[in-house]
């Protein structure tokens, strides 16, 4: 009688598992729907443009079996900059998605027996450290590229995005907050921490990162117009001799003096010019080229790739077929499973977050696995899929990629204006897709995109009321002001007075003060660093018991909430 029930059981759980894949298969949008979704996004991408003046857009849709639908918005730049129309073929950097190809990168590293997952850091990069010198012998490649670190989110940011260079940046790390108990355990997102990864990358096998990504990933996939180099190298010849000059000496390691000669020469000659788009930002309403600076490649494996909108086709194609392309293993199942685990839990998500809305991202399933985030998009708590995706978005640029494995969909965007400060544009298009496709209820995503923004706006202003217009003091004489500050972090700033005026510097750019309220003063945030916003800045002096100026806060400047002491006159 036992027998004959758990038969009966397991004939109606068979049944009901039939139904439910059914259903799935009949849910499922046909290449031709699919297709028709990606048409419909049209009109969401000119609207969007048109509110928040992006110059350029790319788009791309894929299932894991085929390449659906590519397509290419806007201009290379803004009229005053003699703009050319963009095609799919044209590179658009993808800043923060570039984590996604670091960490697949690693994982055919690891296919192909030259790391493990489980390596220490300390094998590849001996003197990488944090601030407890035991924790640093303990940290794992898999820790740095799952987010784990036990570092506040974006530490040495502001570093990276002042101009600093690579060695002062990596050489901060010893002065950093590192919570130990955090290790493992927390979800802290870091750009430096990649950039620590490209560097074991590069010490494990002897090559560069840009070659690693051409010999695993670009040319096993036909990716023709995808780079890992500045791109005013990729759009000419003049552009790619001096990086290959850049280079020389690794080249003439490797190859021999004769050999790098000749690879100069020719590599150069061959160079195939390539259409590339350039960097914007927006301080208020004013939209601005911002000129090439090598910060996509100061940490290439967090920032340096740029794709076309056919090559992110490939990639997403690759994505949604768990590491296989067109038959050839990118990288294996068992890896790929490995990297897209769910290694440790978000759980700091607030309520107005703006990025992961709460109305489709749900709080209590988010996480981070290696180069890529695992969260449930649901219709207001209904419905939930798992999707898999990264944003990027740093020195005018934003890109953003999410991939649906219930659906088999995967779908990108890249846009030459940012970064996640600026615009929420391609994360938006990529939600308006998904409602699309999903059949979820109606959010207005380009209002929402306005409207952030102008909230952002208006938030700051009222800060900057706060701030200012209370206990309205004058300022002291610009000679007190006047004199050297200095951190362990960031080294020395200048205040200067000429003409009257006040001004600061940090050795690599020069700010103009203006006064505000008391020891409160104001400058553009793009006069002081390489990727700003649509605010200002702010520098508060601070007074000791005699009345003498003895130290300055920077905004810009803020880690470990750093203030700097004076020590000149």
């Amino acid at each position: 009688m036992f027998k004959f029930l758990q038969r009966i059981l397991m004939l109606l759980a068979f049944l009901c598992l039939t139904q439910i894949c059914t259903h799935i298969c009949e849910a499922r949008l046909t290449d031709a729907e699919l297709a028709e979704k990606a048409r419909q996004m049209e009109q969401y991408f000119r609207e969007m443009m048109k509110q928040t003046k992006v110059p350029g857009m790319a788009f791309c849709v894929s299932r894991s079996n085929k390449v659906i639908h590519t397509q290419a918005f806007g201009y290379t730049t803004i009229p005053s900059n003699s703009p050319q129309k963009v095609d799919t073929k044209t590179l658009f950097p993808i800043s923060s998605v570039t984590k996604n190809f670091t960490a697949i990168l690693v994982g055919a590293l690891v296919d192909a027996g030259k790391l493990v997952l489980d390596d220490k850091v300390r094998k590849y990069v001996p003197d990488f450290f944090v601030k407890d010198e035991e924790l640093s012998n303990e940290f794992t490649i898999l820790d740095l590229i799952s987010q784990r670190s036990g570092y506040p989110h974006f530490s040495a940011d502001s570093l990276l995005k002042a101009g600093y260079d690579k060695k002062r940046i990596l050489d901060t790390f010893k002065y950093l907050k590192h919570n130990s108990r955090s290790f493992r355990k927390e979800y802290g997102y870091q750009n430096i921490i990649y950039g620590i990864v490209g560097q074991v990358i590069e010490n494990a096998t002897g090559e560069r990162y840009e070659d690693l990504v051409q010999e695993y990933i670009y040319g096993p996939m036909g990716m023709e117009n995808a780079s890992a180099i500045r791109l005013s190298a990729e759009s000419s010849k003049f552009g790619y001799f001096k990086y290959l000059l850049s280079r020389f000496s690794h080249d003439k390691k490797k190859l021999g003096f004769f050999k790098a000669v000749t690879n100069l020469i020719v590599l150069t000659f061959r160079h195939k010019s390539k259409k590339v788009t350039e960097s914007h930002a927006r301080s208020m309403e004013e939209i601005f080229m911002q000129p090439e600076n090598g910060l996509y490649q100061r940490f290439v494996a967090t920032s340096g790739v740029s794709l076309s909108a056919e090559d992110f086709a490939k990639w997403m194609e690759m994505l949604a077929n768990k590491g296989t392309y067109m038959g050839k293993q990118i990288v294996s199942q068992k890896v790929f499973e490995k990297l897209t685990s769910q290694h440790v839990k978000i759980d700091n998500i607030k309520p107005e977050d703006i990025t992961f809305v709460k109305e489709r991202y749900s709080r209590s399933n988010f996480w981070y696995g290696a180069g890529m985030f695992s969260a449930e998009y649901n219709d207001n708590g209904k419905n939930g899929r798992r999707i898999l995706f990264h944003m990027g978005g740093i020195y005018g640029v934003t890109a953003f990629f999410c991939v649906v494995p219930e659906e088999d969909i995967a779908a990108g965007v890249a846009c030459n204006m940012g970064g996640v400060a600026l615009t929420l544009c391609a994360e938006y298009l990529i939600h308006q897709f998904l409602d699309l496709c999903l059949g979820f209820s109606k959010i207005d995503w380009i209002k929402r995109e306005v409207d952030r923004k102008e909230n952002f706006l208006k938030k700051h202003e009222r800060f900057k009321r706060q701030m200012i217009c209370k206990n309205l003091t004058p300022m002291e004489r610009p000679d007190k002001y006047v004199g050297k500050y200095t951190c362990e972090i960031y080294g020395d700033v200048e205040v200067t007075e000429e003409d009257g005026e006040l001004y600061i510097s940090n050795g690599l750019r020069k700010a103009k003060l203006r006064h505000e309220n008391g020891g409160i003063f104001s400058f553009l945030s793009k006069d002081m660093v390489e990727s700003y916003g649509d605010t200002d800045e702010y520098a508060s002096f601070f007074q000791d018991s005699y009345g003498s100026i003895n130290s300055l806060y920077l905004s810009c400047f803020d880690e470990n909430s750093t203030k700097f002491k004076k020590v000149t006159d």
